[in-house]
């Protein structure tokens, strides 16, 4: 029989910074992936804020490239552009990542990765829990294991209810496309509920939407219908991939004596832009470090450090049951080109500053500058 101080199920995002920073504390760490290789057919596009970007200060330039702004286009294709003065989104080769992370972290030898390792359940002991199908003891587990978690189903946690669903095709290349924008389509009819999206990756082009869930998703259509600006007929196609993004907020419980869940299984999601990646790095690492000081005896129960850091989204939760009531693009027409509209979308999208804050909202209104 195998042991190891900590198990965590997934290599994601969230998986590997946990892993990362349980190791740095002189834990024994084994990591399950159920796919086939570390990076395989990811479910995110795969764009670093800036917040996230601090989490991984030393990223192979290569695996990213630079997005200065974001120009968004109404259902009648009308535009704007927004930037914000020193701030910059990453477009991430999401499989180079997550295999450059894991291979990091494969330097040090109290870790060890196990891909085609699906968890099957664990039986709970006195000191610790069993993994049957690993013949693995470890002391705690974390599920990092995405939206439709198994580690929360097996241990009765919370479960995510609330999503948006997702579709996006790749292309090779980026023809006919204005590389220094991510490019944002505001259309309720082919995307009720959330947006679509053309993003020039790393030596790629994303070409993607989201919606309410349940709801059928038309790639083909959106690429249809903007094929007057961009034309990706003449593109190699190369992959095609979809699925949920948690949306409903941080669930309830997170934890119980031996687990804990972290990242999309635990529904730390904006339920507003549904991006995860920032605190997926930043609570992952959180909860590698809380657990090895739980198991040294000298922390808090896991559970309570993360709950302290994680954000509660109470707008954004509001704000994400007005987008799924959906919005009249004669509506979205009307307002796309009003001032609060864009001063609204400009905070958005370059969320350093809160919602909820007096400087974000001064933004909005006017009384603080911004670079739009």
């Amino acid at each position: 029989m195998l042991k190891t101080d900590l198990c965590i199920v997934g290599a994601s995002y969230a998986g590997l910074a946990c892993a990362s920073a349980a190791v740095s504390c002189g834990l024994s760490v084994t990591v399950l992936e159920a796919k086939p290789e570390i990076g395989h057919r990811p479910h995110t596009t795969g764009i670093l804020v800036q917040e996230a970007v601090a989490q991984l200060p030393e990223i192979p330039a290569s695996l990213v490239r630079p997005i200065r702004g974001v120009r968004m286009y109404s259902p009648s294709l009308r535009s704007f552009d927004l930037c914000s003065d020193g701030y910059a989104f990453l477009a991430v080769d999401t499989p180079g990542l997550l295999r450059w992370m894991a291979k990091t972290l494969l330097q040090n030898e109290n870790v060890t990765v196990h891909t085609k390792a699906r968890f099957q359940g664990a039986e709970e002991k006195p000191d610790g829990l069993y993994l049957p199908a690993q013949d693995l003891f470890s002391s705690y587990l974390v599920g990092a294991d995405g939206a439709r978690s198994s580690v929360a189903n097996h241990f009765s946690l919370g479960r995510n209810s609330e999503f948006l669903i997702g579709m996006e095709m790749e292309f090779a290349g980026h023809d006919h496309l204005d590389e220094r924008y991510l490019h944002v389509f505001v259309d309720s009819t082919l995307a009720p509920g959330y947006i679509a999206w053309v993003v020039p990756g790393v030596g790629i082009t994303q070409v993607g939407l989201a919606c309410r869930h349940p709801a059928h998703l038309a790639v083909e259509r959106l690429m249809e219908k903007i094929r007057p600006i961009f034309d990706f007929s003449t593109l190699p196609s190369l992959e095609k991939r979809g699925g949920l993004i948690p949306v409903g907020g941080v669930v309830n419980p997170i934890a119980n004596r031996r687990a804990l869940i972290v990242g999309d299984a635990a529904g730390m999601v904006s339920p507003l832009t549904a991006g995860g990646i920032h605190k997926a790095l930043e609570l992952g690492g959180l909860a590698g470090r809380a657990v090895a000081a739980h198991l040294g005896g000298h922390g808090q129960i896991p559970e309570s450090a993360l709950l302290a850091a994680s954000p509660r989204y109470r707008f954004k939760r509001l704000l994400r049951r007005v987008a799924n009531y959906g919005v009249p693009n004669s509506l979205i027409e009307f307002v796309f080109g009003n001032i609060l509209f864009r001063r609204f979308a400009q905070l958005v999208f370059f969320h350093h500053r809160g919602l909820l804050s007096r400087k974000g909202w001064g933004a909005v209104i006017g009384k603080d500058g911004g670079g739009s």
